[in-house]
């Protein structure tokens, strides 16, 4: 019986303090949107369901059989599909109501049969002409086919100068473009795209992939040349995993790769033009659940060049508009209605229904969008085709059903912004409740845009108060140091009441002046005993003060669109606390070693000393950001940059005064001690990770306890 009190306290434990993940109320798997700050992707936020599992494809009749290792599947313009099923060696089609129509299979084995497959792993079919192309990898072949299966052509493989000697033919994917272009995406090759003229001849690689070079291996590669190189590992470009050729003629493709590019938009010239450098990869599932990167396995495109991304790891399908906004996120692994366990390929039809190919189950599951997705697409296709106005109300709409959709907000505020533009009279209201609408998206961007315009009407409608009030400023700060000469000259210098302000000037007299003359005043408290407990204190409060009410007075803009209450205090107390006393410990554990004369003392006074810019200056420069745009950021920059250059040489003329060091050995010591301080934190984060798995795995154990009890 006390065991299994103890069990439940460990399971309550566990669902108080383990992560939890969005799951909608209405289906087994998640549905939520993705907002996105600086080409990534950021907090997921819940959304109504999206996608409903319309119905699940599992041998339909028994005159096809059941699928073996499905591998990928093709709808095409009358929403006919048809299914690679890789372990029977097959291509199955089925009608747009799922009922089966033909299978195309050879009777015997290649090469005497020439339209028998082995192990094939594409499929895709000719809008124009309704040919069937087929990657018949296991015969390292490209297989076109008539609309009613017969063999029309055999591509073998292909011979071409340009193909290198050791080159091995084993296409896994396959498509063609309008012009009649074939695709190919041959098993490990990392020169690119491979294409086909429309008789099967190679002409060139196409979209050639990249190496992704790490710094060291940067570093590396400029320090030293291919001879000193050689038996380093080499870094290759990432491969194709697939590839989908849109109406547009652009080529969709997903690669190997765990950083940007991981899916590709090329056009005809082969650059890709895809949202920049976006980063796909969504952070919220790789913290959450079981870790790893993503597996970007397929990708398609809707009519309205809406893109569907499939994620292979995480059982996830993400959908994209034509400009890069996230439209939602669904899916999940698991073995309910609805749910994943491994994902190969997505299509979707002219219905909107989005089709995934699940290889461990052999199953096709189709998802029917829900009203309030289709509600999103219709509003979104408006907007984008320039019906901004007629797309309002639908936005307001949806808000009603979730008023945090941060799609809908970034749009009504973009029509306000048009709004102002159109209506002069109505031009700074317009922009307020543009502003408002991007604030609460967390949109800083947009919110900087707006800000602009808000600014400059501010300015254009007040610039005589404006003048007025700088020139009278001027007058007062000229008449009181006017006032202060005078009144010297006539009374002479007042001798100075001791009070309680005595000791607070005297205090920040003594911290200017270690700025104003660092060397004398870092060697003043090592030998004459300047320093003191009680000033090392008061900088250190006062700083994490400033630390913490700077990042309240920065401006939304410049907080990259996060709220207020989203701030913690202390966290920002903790890493200000925390470098100044670790990076004090290990210099006083070097200059020990290297004959230092500081003390502990000195070192921790003298370390508090090197924050007094911070505390003097960080405050006002973060309140500027309250006038400033994203377009002006440099301008804080520069202001931030240069306080870092002054805590920096405060900091080794700390190392010099204090020790007594030679100006080089000051210097030497500098570089070992921020070596030291990036060890002592590859060693916490190293601790903090086994230490999570550890908790990980503990809270695995519990729930299996709870499983059996």
């Amino acid at each position: 019986m006390k065991m299994k009190k103890y069990i439940c306290l460990l399971l309550l434990f566990v669902l108080v303090f383990s992560c939890t993940f969005t799951v909608n109320a209405e289906t087994p798997y998640s549905n939520y949107y993705l907002n996105m700050k600086n080409g990534s992707l950021d907090m997921p936020l819940p959304i109504p369901a999206a996608y409903e599992v319309y119905t699940i494809i599992d041998n339909p009749t028994t005159e096809t059989g059941k699928l073996k290792n499905p591998q990928d599947i093709f709808i095409d313009d009358d929403d006919n599909i048809y299914v690679v099923d890789t372990g029977n060696n097959r291509i199955v089609k089925y009608d747009s109501d799922y009922n089966y129509v033909l299978e195309i299979s050879g009777t015997g084995t290649y090469p005497e049969d020439m339209s028998a497959l082995k192990n094939p792993k594409c499929v895709y079919v000719d809008s124009k002409s309704g040919t069937i192309l087929v990657a018949d990898s296991g015969n390292s072949r490209i297989v076109e086919y008539t609309k009613y299966g017969n063999l029309l052509y055999s591509f073998e493989t292909p011979n071409s100068e340009l193909l290198s000697e050791d080159f091995v033919y084993q296409p896994m994917k396959v498509t063609k473009d309008t012009r009649g272009y074939i695709y190919v995406c041959n098993n490990g090759d990392y020169n690119g795209i491979m294409q086909l003229s429309a008789d099967g001849e190679f002409r060139s690689y196409y979209g050639t992939n990249k190496v992704n070079l790490s710094f060291w291996e940067s570093l590396a590669k400029v320090l030293w040349d291919r001879e000193d190189r050689k038996g380093s590992v080499v870094t290759l470009p990432y491969t194709f995993t697939n590839i989908f050729a849109s109406d547009d003629g652009y080529m969709y493709a997903t690669t190997t790769t765990a950083t940007p590019p991981q899916v590709r938009k090329i056009n005809i010239a082969g650059s890709d033009v895809l949202y920049g450098s976006f980063n796909f990869v969504d952070q919220s599932v790789m913290s959450n659940m079981k870790g790893g990167t993503q597996t970007f396995i397929d990708v398609t495109v809707d009519s309205n060049n809406n893109m569907f991304i499939l994620d292979q790891r995480y059982c996830r399908v993400y959908s994209y508009d034509k400009w890069g906004n996230n439209i939602c996120v669904f899916g999940s692994d698991g073995l309910g209605r609805g749910q994943i366990r491994v994902p190969v390929s997505i299509e979707v039809d002219s219905r909107g229904r989005v089709y995934v190919l699940d290889d461990a189950t052999s199953t096709i599951i189709v998802y029917e969008p829900t009203d309030f997705i289709k509600t999103v697409h219709k509003a979104n296709n408006m907007f984008i085709n320039g019906q901004y106005e007629e797309s309002l109300p639908i936005w307001e709409e949806i808000l009603e059903k979730d008023s945090y959709y941060t799609l809908a907000l970034i749009n009504k505020g973009k029509i306000e912004m048009r709004k102002a533009l159109t209506d002069s009279s109505k031009e700074y209201e317009s922009y307020k409740t543009a502003m408002d609408y991007f604030v609460e998206a967390e949109d800083a961007a947009n919110a900087s845009t707006a800000y602009v315009e808000i600014r400059t009407y501010f300015i254009r409608e007040n610039f005589s108060i404006i003048v007025i009030v700088i020139v009278a400023l001027l007058l007062l700060l000229i008449g009181y140091k006017a006032f202060k000469r005078y009144r010297r000259k006539k009374y002479g210098v007042t001798p100075e009441k001791k009070n309680v302000f005595t000791a607070i000037k005297n205090f920040f007299g003594r911290v200017y002046g270690v700025i104003r003359h660092p060397v004398d005043g870092f060697e003043g408290i090592r030998y004459e005993n300047k320093g003191s407990y009680s000033d090392m204190f008061l900088v250190m409060i006062l700083y994490t003060i400033v630390a913490v009410a700077s990042e309240y007075v920065t401006s939304f803009i410049f907080r990259d669109g996060q709220a207020l209450d989203l701030i913690n205090p202390m966290q920002i107390v903790l890493t200000s606390l925390l470098p100044w006393f670790v990076m004090c410990v290990v210099n006083y554990g070097v200059t020990t070693i290297m004959y230092g004369e500081g003390r502990l003392r000195d070192v921790f006074i003298a370390g508090a000393y090197c924050h007094a810019p911070w505390m003097f200056a960080m405050l006002p420069i973060h309140a500027l950001t309250q006038i400033l745009t994203l377009e002006e950021a440099s301008l804080w920059n520069l202001c931030n940059t240069i306080l870092m250059i002054l805590v920096i040489f405060l900091v080794y003329f700390a190392i010099k005064g204090i020790h007594g060091f030679h100006p080089v050995k000051a210097f030497v010591v500098l570089f070992i001690t921020v070596v030291g301080v990036a060890a002592v934190a590859m060693l916490f984060m190293l601790v903090y990770g086994l230490t999570s798995q550890l908790f990980t795995f503990i809270s695995q154990i519990v729930k299996e306890l709870g499983y059996l009890v």
